[in-house]
C-alpha cells in the first residue's frame, strides 16, 4: 500500500503522525495515578466482542489521544488495506503472492470465492480422514485401531497445531504428541510413550525441505523398519502435509496447502490436521467458525469498532511512542501455556523487518521483541524486572471465565483472576513513590490489555487466534513492511547448510575468519580434522 501512496495521502498521514506526537507528549506529562482513578475511562475502553472482553482501560491513553490514533489508522487505510488481503490481491510483494489466510476459514456458501471453494474441497478430505482414523475405519498394518500421532514439524508447522491441541478439551480418542527440535534426545523419548502399530506419524513443512523436519522424520521411519517385519505396508502410518505438488511418497496420503499461506497463517488449513485428530473435525470447523467471525467483524466493523485494528493501534503507540520494546503475552490459564510463543513467531517473524515494501530501510522502529509465559508462574521469576527494572514494555493479559466445577477450583479461579486483574493494575499505576523506603517504589506507566475469555472452547479460541492475526498485518501495513515474507529465516537456513559441509569438511566458501576458527575447533574436538 506505500507504493501507491499519493501525495495528498502521504500528506495527511504525515500530518496525522504529527498529531501523535503531540498528543504522546501530553499524555506523558500526566500521572500513572491519574488514569488509575478513572481519569477519563468509559466503555471506550472496553469492548465485549465475539466471547471476548477486550479491556483496554489499563493503556496509557485517553480519549482524545485515542481519537487521533484512530484518525492515524484511517488515514493509512487499515479498512482498505484488510480487505485487499481478504479479496486476494497481491500484499507479499517480494514474493508477488497474495495472502489467503482468511479465505481458509470461509464458509462453502453460495457467495464463496473461488479460493474458498477450492480450500472447502481439501478440508473436506483432510476432515474424512481424520474422522476414519478416528472411528476406526482407517487402521495400522496390524489391524489395531490408531491411538496416537506424532506430528513432526517446526515453526508455523508446528506451533499453531501444538497450542490448540494443548488448549482445547474434547473427545480425546488420540494422544497428541508433538516433535520439532532436531536434538534426537527429545525424539527418542517420545518414541517410548507409542506403539509402531498404533501410531500415525505426520510430516508437516510447507516446502518440504525443512531440515529438522525431513531428519526426524528419515529416523522416525528407521524406528518402524527396525520393530516390523521387512514385507509391512506402513502406508497408513504416515501422512505428508506440504504445499510441494510434485512430492512423490508412494501410496502414502498427501494434504495440500497453498504457496499463498506463509506457515504461521497455516493452522486453518491440512496444518491443522493433528487438531481434528484429536479433537474431532466438528470441533476444528468450530475453530474456523470463530476465527471467520472475527474475520467478519474486521471487515465490517468502522475502525472505533474493530478490536484488531485498536489492538494494533495501541501496540503501535506504545512500540513507537513511548518505546516499548518488548512485548510480553501472558496467560493466566494452564490450557493458553504455549500462547506466548504462538505470538513470538506470529508477530516477530511477520514485523521483524527492518527494510520497507518500498525497498527501503524501515524509518521507525517494527517488532519489539515478543515473549511471556504461563502466570503466575511468571510473577515469581520475572514480575521483579517488569515492576521495578528500567525497561520500557506492554502486556497483553489473558485469562478466562470458566473454572472447574468444584468450590475449591472455583476459589483458586478466582485467586488467579485477582491475580491477573491486579498485574495489569501494577503495570500502570505503581506502587508511588516513598521517600523513606525508596527501593519498594514502582512506578507504573506501562500499557496492557486484558482479554477476559468467557470460556475456552474451539470458537473463542479461534476468535482470538484470528484477532492476533489481524493485529499483526495491521501492523506491518503501518509500519510500512510485509507482513508475509521470511528472508531472514531462509538466510539461516542457507547458512547452515554451509556451515554444515565446511563441518564434515566438504566446504570452505562464504566462511569468515572467526566461523572458520569455530569450525577447525569444533572438528578438533570431535575427531574429524
Amino acid at each position: 500500500m506505500t507504493k501507491s501512496r499519493t501525495p495528498a495521502s502521504a500528506n495527511l498521514q504525515k500530518l496525522a503522525k504529527q498529531r501523535i506526537e503531540r498528543e504522546a507528549i501530553r499524555i506523558s506529562k500526566i500521572a500513572a495515578a491519574e488514569f488509575a482513578r478513572g481519569r477519563d475511562q468509559s466503555d471506550a475502553f472496553r469492548r465485549h466482542t465475539l466471547g471476548i472482553l477486550f479491556d483496554w482501560s489499563k493503556q496509557r491513553i485517553d480519549s482524545r489521544a485515542l481519537v487521533a490514533l484512530e484518525h492515524l489508522g484511517e488515514t493509512w487505510e487499515l479498512d482498505k488495506f484488510l480487505m485487499s488481503v481478504a479479496n486476494g490481491d497481491i500484499v507479499n510483494s517480494t514474493e508477488n503472492r497474495s495472502a489467503q489466510h482468511m479465505a481458509l476459514r470461509e464458509p462453502h456458501t453460495a457467495n464463496s470465492s473461488q479460493a474458498a471453494l477450492h480450500f472447502a474441497s481439501i478440508r473436506r478430505e483432510f476432515l474424512n480422514f481424520a474422522d476414519s482414523v478416528r472411528d476406526g475405519t482407517i487402521r495400522g498394518f496390524s489391524g489395531d485401531v490408531f491411538t496416537d500421532f506424532v506430528h513432526i514439524g517446526i515453526g508455523g508447522s508446528h506451533l499453531g497445531p501444538a497450542l490448540v491441541c494443548e488448549a482445547l478439551t474434547g473427545d480425546y480418542r488420540m494422544r497428541a504428541h508433538f516433535c520439532s527440535n532436531a536434538d534426537r534426545r527429545a525424539l527418542h523419548e517420545l518414541l517410548q510413550k507409542v506403539s509402531p502399530n498404533r501410531t500415525i506419524f505426520i510430516v508437516a513443512s510447507k516446502s518440504y525441505s525443512t531440515h529438522e523436519t525431513l531428519e526426524n522424520a528419515r529416523s522416525v521411519r528407521s524406528w518402524m523398519y527396525e520393530r516390523i517385519k521387512p514385507s509391512t505396508d506402513i502406508t497408513q502410518h504416515f501422512v505428508h502435509i506440504t504445499s510441494k505438488v510434485s512430492l512423490d511418497v508412494g501410496n502414502e496420503r498427501v494434504f495440500l496447502i497453498p504457496e499463498t499461506v506463509g506457515g504461521r497463517f497455516s493452522l486453518w488449513s491440512a496444518m491443522g490436521l493433528p487438531v481434528a485428530l484429536a479433537i474431532g473435525s466438528a470441533n476444528f470447523l468450530d475453530l474456523l467458525k470463530g476465527a471467520y467471525e472475527m474475520d467478519c467483524h474486521v471487515l465490517d466493523s468502522q475502525l472505533p469498532q474493530n478490536v484488531a485494528a485498536r489492538t494494533a493501534l495501541l501496540a503501535l503507540w506504545n512500540a513507537n511512542y513511548f518505546g516499548a520494546t518488548t512485548h510480553l503475552v501472558l496467560p493466566y490459564d494452564s490450557r493458553l501455556r504455549l500462547l506466548p510463543a504462538y505470538c513470538q513467531q506470529l508477530e516477530m517473524e511477520s514485523n521483524g523487518k527492518s527494510v520497507g515494501i518500498d525497498n527501503k530501510p524501515a524509518l521507525q522502529s517494527t517488532s519489539p521483541v515478543v515473549w511471556g509465559g504461563l502466570e503466575t508462574d511468571g510473577q515469581h521469576a520475572w514480575h521483579q524486572f517488569l515492576h521495578q527494572g528500567t525497561q520500557n514494555y506492554s502486556a497483553d493479559i489473558i485469562a478466562t471465565l470458566d473454572s472447574l466445577p468444584s468450590t475449591l477450583d472455583q476459589e483458586i479461579h478466582q485467586w488467579i483472576l485477582a491475580n491477573a486483574i491486579g498485574q495489569g493494575s501494577v503495570m500502570q499505576k505503581g506502587s508511588g513513590p516513598s521517600t523513606t523506603e525508596l527501593y519498594k517504589s514502582i512506578e507504573g506507566n506501562h500499557g496492557s490489555t486484558l482479554f477476559l475469555l468467557e470460556k475456552l472452547d474451539a470458537r473463542t479460541l479461534g476468535v482470538l487466534l484470528a484477532m492476533y492475526e489481524h493485529k499483526v498485518a495491521y501492523l506491518g501495513h503501518l509500519w510500512g513492511v510485509n507482513s508475509f515474507d521470511q528472508w531472514g529465516v531462509e538466510e539461516g537456513k542457507r547458512i547452515a547448510g554451509l556451515l554444515s559441509a565446511a563441518l564434515q569438511g566438504t566446504n570452505d566458501r562464504e566462511i569468515d575468519d572467526s566461523t572458520a576458527e569455530l569450525v577447525r575447533t569444533i572438528r578438533e574436538r570431535l575427531g574429524t580434522r
